[in-house]
């Protein structure tokens, strides 16, 4: 590595020390080579928006099946004694798949996340933000991330899965732990053993929950996945466990880190939130979330591991190696995205790779978009917010950003 690329390149464990500045520095590595060695994190960064299109496409030699490197740090000969659950359950969740079982997966687990089923949940999800919005009248500061920002897409997701809100409490610490564990660059064996213990928590409360559904189905989600077939094909217990365990966690973090991220954004944008207040409209409310997610990076990378030796316009990639695929360098090119540090709530969209493209489509975009259309008009026709922290407190996850705390004033409008 010569000396202008090492000043580029950026320690990932440093994101919650770098915060916004981490996205700068992504730049700064688009700027230099779209696919770029990281000297200092050991793996491949792509930033580009043509390349990380390329990477999610589907036809290079990238392999989705990573989650046994994050046990590295457990002797190998300790593993199956230390964290046993982890080892047999992580291999069947979505997220760590390739074809031939990740589309039969996806196929089966998308009938629960169906349009009809998400129209469905539109008067659950306002009912649920309207609660949440009155339970903060008449408070002049609040920490908006404990009391907004992780109350709605919690009781929508708990909701959806036909859940108690009695759940919230718990799934908190299940989602901080496996976050903690797999979201960062640290994964110690503290961290492990830890995941290990939430793991059978989670599978001592949703496999009663499933047998029970096999008796006695219902119309609700987990009904659905016990009941979905796909060619005579259906999902195996671990198979629905895992689905159970990453739509508890997966949509209840993205969402919320959306929300917490983008009113951010917004109390720093006053016209943007006059925007929102003269086209509250489902529609126009659809631009505008999706330009917050490009605008503020909530959903930063997925990681591939390079499964054969190949080159890459120009790289040679080696079997073995990590490729970091940057959604928030490719949201970000000006190649494609003109003055892409803007924040303009009419922008077309159709570049935009939050919800990454490809065979890991984000399942769940459907509830998390009618979550977000909804939320934002009624937020903002109610008040103005302002943050109070000088000093923005971020969680180290480089997968999903977000932040700890928030703490905000609320202007009620008249």
């Amino acid at each position: 590595m010569d000396g202008d690329t090492r000043q580029v390149d950026v320690n990932f464990a440093d994101a919650a020390k770098l915060g916004n500045e981490l996205l700068v520095r992504l730049d700064r590595i688009r700027e230099t080579d779209p696919i770029f060695w990281s000297d200092i994190n050991k793996c491949w960064v792509v930033t580009g928006h043509r390349e990380v299109v390329e990477g999610y496409r589907g036809d290079l030699p990238l392999s989705n099946v990573k989650l046994h490197h994050a046990f590295a740090a457990v002797p190998v000969e300790e593993q199956q004694k230390r964290i046993p659950y982890l080892m047999e359950s992580m291999p069947q969740w979505l997220i760590d798949m390739d074809p031939p079982d990740q589309p039969r997966l996806r196929r089966l687990m998308m009938k629960a996340f169906s349009r009809p089923v998400i129209e469905g949940m539109r008067p659950v999800a306002k009912q649920i933000i309207n609660e949440t919005l009155d339970a903060i009248a008449g408070k002049d500061e609040i920490e908006f991330v404990s009391a907004v920002a992780r109350q709605i897409p919690s009781r929508v997701i708990l909701r959806l899965m036909g859940l108690s809100d009695e759940l919230i409490g718990p799934m908190r610490r299940w989602a901080d732990t496996i976050n903690a564990t797999f979201g960062g660059l640290d994964r110690s064996v503290a961290l492990l053993e830890r995941a290990e213990a939430v793991m059978h928590e989670m599978r001592g409360y949703f496999l009663p929950l499933i047998e029970e559904r096999r008796r006695n189905p219902t119309d609700d989600f987990i009904s659905a996945l016990v009941t979905a077939r796909d060619e005579g094909n259906k999902l195996s217990e671990e198979e629905l466990l895992g689905i159970c365990y990453l739509t508890l966690l997966a949509g209840n973090d993205s969402t919320g880190g959306t929300i917490i991220l983008s009113t951010v954004a917004l109390a720093q944008h006053p016209e943007v939130c006059d925007y929102i207040r003269a086209h509250p409209d489902p529609a126009s409310m659809m631009n505008v979330v999706m330009e917050l997610q490009r605008f503020v990076a909530m959903s930063m990378n997925q990681v591939r591991i390079v499964a054969q030796d190949f080159e890459w316009h120009g790289h040679p990639l080696k079997a073995g190696q990590f490729v970091f695929l940057f959604i928030a360098g490719a949201n970000r090119d000006p190649k494609v995205f003109a003055e892409p540090l803007k924040l303009d709530p009419t922008r077309p969209q159709d570049a935009n790779m939050t919800f990454a493209p490809g065979l890991h489509f984000c399942i769940g975009h459907l509830l998390a978009k009618m979550q977000l259309v909804e939320f934002f008009p009624e937020l903002l026709r109610r008040y103005d917010v302002e943050v109070l922290d000088r000093h923005l407190d971020w969680h180290p996850s480089i997968a999903f950003r977000g932040l700890n705390s928030l703490h905000v004033r609320l202007h009620p409008r008249t």
